[in-house]
């Protein structure tokens, strides 16, 4: 009996008609940024009630400055420079006078500075950073309460950590992302099945019971990613995860550019500000990076696919990520057995947090940060977008294929001679 296969959703002439869909979806979702925006600009100054999303002191120029980023009722982000000696505001809501005379639209939706001032504070905390007041409470350390807040709850790392986790290459483990997400659904789903099994089989045996389950971590997903005010790498994630399943659950193909532009298409429309996203776009091409894999190596063992995906992925992802970062040390070299790790660390971390050993990993990780010497590298943009350029050749061509795995060992070569 021959193995039914999979088909595409779109054909040429409905996937026409489902970009329509899609530009009529995303000139709604403009002219409603656009009526936002219109509101915003009725006084030069206006007071509008904002959440203070981070805060940290920086030089600008020679003097400090406190770097405020806040996101406003209607869901734009503005950073603004003030008082060095302004007390910690991060998690809580603030009414802002702001000077937005010269803002223009395409700034508003990119996220805009001007200047500020802070007339009143509320005191309520957002669940999110209760959530990381309470993991920073095992930490005595500065950097481990960021790389923990990063980690769990998505809070910002300073730029002095964020530009030494992105020279060790640790940058996609490190930072909440859609890799996170799969483990926490995995971890749900592992909890989850043994006791709806049972209530199953007792109560209603007829029902699809997978079905059932994926749209009970699903809902579980969806509060943590409200709670991770939609971070949009995990807003990423959670498109690609209803629209595979979505797609899956009718016998159509996942692992193709189909789906994944099905999905980017859906984000881009419905939310045009994650268009201006640098973190959307990495995740998105770290997933196209995946599938590119996945179609010519998809037959390989689960452990080979498990192993050599760490390695391709690392790969595909250097030449853009240097282009655009230009930090490299010796320890990135030693990024993918430490990802490959992370496999482990990831969900005992979690654990610890449940007790007082919160802290356990803290020394080894202090260590290995202190010790690690970054170097500028000077990788050309021109790489980085023929790297983008060979994914989407490859998703049809092998030879796209290997030529992308060969820019990346040169992009790799060049980076350690560099800092030789």
């Amino acid at each position: 009996m021959s193995k039914l296969e999979r088909v595409e959703l779109f054909d040429r002439k409905s996937g026409a008609l489902f970009s329509l869909f899609l530009l009529f979806v995303l000139s709604v979702s403009l002219s409603y940024e656009y009526y936002q925006f219109s509101r915003l600009k009725i006084f030069d100054d206006p007071l509008i009630r904002a959440s203070v999303i981070d805060q940290e002191v920086r030089l600008i120029g020679e003097q400090p400055r406190t770097s405020m980023k806040l996101r406003l009722e209607g869901g734009a982000s503005v950073r603004c420079i003030m008082s060095p000696y302004l007390r910690d505001l991060r998690g809580r809501e603030v009414l802002i006078e702001l000077q937005v005379a010269n803002v223009s639209f395409l700034e508003y939706l990119k996220g805009f500075r001007t200047r500020g001032l802070i007339v009143e504070v509320y005191p309520s905390l957002s669940l999110k950073e209760q959530w990381y007041r309470t993991i920073a409470s095992y930490h005595s350390d500065q950097w481990m309460k960021e790389l923990y807040g990063a980690l769990f709850v998505a809070t910002p790392m300073s730029q002095e950590l964020q530009t030494l986790v992105g020279g060790m290459g640790l940058s996609a483990a490190l930072s909440i992302s859609g890799y996170h997400f799969g483990i926490l659904s995995l971890i749900a789903y592992f909890f989850l099945r043994k006791p709806y099994r049972w209530v199953q089989n007792w109560y209603f045996p007829y029902r699809h019971g997978n079905r059932d389950l994926f749209w009970m971590v699903a809902v579980l997903l969806f509060a943590y990613l409200a709670i991770l005010e939609f971070n949009p790498a995990m807003v990423r994630s959670f498109g690609m995860i209803m629209v595979g399943y979505w797609l899956y659950d009718r016998g159509i193909k996942i692992i193709s550019f189909q789906t994944l532009l099905i999905a980017v298409g859906l984000l881009l429309a419905f939310f045009p500000r994650l268009f201006f996203s640098l973190s959307f776009w990495f995740s998105s091409f770290g997933v196209l990076s995946i599938f590119i894999f996945i179609r010519y190596y998809g037959h390989w063992k689960a452990w080979q696919i498990f192993l050599a995906l760490n390695v391709w992925c690392y790969l595909v992802l250097l030449p853009i990520s240097l282009a655009i970062f230009e930090t490299f040390s010796w320890a990135h070299v030693g990024s993918i057995p430490i990802n490959l790790l992370f496999n482990l660390y990831y969900p005992t971390v979690l654990v610890l947090h449940l007790t007082p050993w919160g802290d356990w990993f803290d020394p080894y990780l202090r260590y290995m940060f202190e010790s690690t010497e970054l170097k500028s590298v000077l990788i050309p943009m021109w790489a980085g977008i023929l790297s983008i350029v060979l994914a989407l050749a490859a998703m049809w061509r092998k030879e796209a294929f290997w030529a992308l795995g060969v820019l990346g060992f040169a992009t790799l070569g060049s980076a350690i001679y560099q800092i030789a």
